[in-house]
């Protein structure tokens, strides 16, 4: 657990929705940190036709989302979305404001990418995967990736159905072939660990959360 007193506490958090932005304090508050979400938009619908047709507009909610967080001094940002940080314009963000740490699950593909040879990425949406693919082969050339887009399952997950229902509904627990030697699952999309404990009842390969590891580089 990480111990930390005063403003350092808090980390701001931006996704897409109401729903993925609590999913993302509700992770830092298990681990004993406080948290302020802010959503970038009220549902999938309105997240995935700003990501496509309005990401300058995009952008720009995120940079006034975390303006708003540092009137409450809060300079530790996790931006818990993988297609939100595909969509946006990161190093725009990123010069506006120096003085605040953000972290974003793209960064963690980065240190991943070399230690695996076969992986099976699920997205929510096909800009999402294009953006971490990219960073899978830029970092490792040679990996060999299966790639799945469903907003389909992040509606549901929005919706909070029960994951034993979306799972069967959407033939997950056929998502990984088994003559694909699969090393491991990527949630590219922090709404997919919702359904992570029951996945792993249901795959048999492991599951890839890139949450804790964007926790941490919070406080590198």
């Amino acid at each position: 657990m990480i111990l930390l007193s005063g403003s350092d506490k808090t980390i701001g958090v931006i996704a897409g929705t109401p729903v993925d932005t609590q999913m993302g304090v509700d992770f830092i508050r298990k681990k004993g940190l406080e948290a302020v979400g802010i959503p970038a938009a009220s549902s999938p619908d309105e997240q995935n036709m700003l990501q496509f047709l309005k990401p300058d507009a995009l952008t720009q909610k995120v940079i006034s989302i975390i303006g708003d967080f540092q009137k409450q001094n809060i300079r530790k940002v996790m931006i818990y979305c993988n297609s939100l940080s595909a969509a946006i314009d990161l190093e725009l963000v990123k010069q506006k404001y120096p003085d605040t740490n953000i972290v974003t699950p793209l960064q963690v593909y980065h240190s991943l990418a070399s230690r695996y040879k076969r992986l099976v990425i699920l997205a929510a949406n096909g800009q999402s995967l294009k953006t971490i693919e990219k960073i899978f082969y830029e970092n490792n050339p040679t990996i060999q990736i299966i790639g799945v887009t469903t907003l389909p399952v992040i509606r549901a997950i929005e919706n909070l159905e029960i994951p034993e229902i979306i799972i069967d509904k959407f033939n997950l627990a056929d998502l990984v072939p088994k003559n694909f030697n699969a090393e491991g699952l990527v949630l590219g999309c922090t709404h997919l660990p919702y359904l992570k404990e029951k996945l792993e009842q249901k795959l048999n390969v492991p599951i890839i959360d890139p949450a804790e590891k964007m926790l941490a580089e919070l406080f590198l």
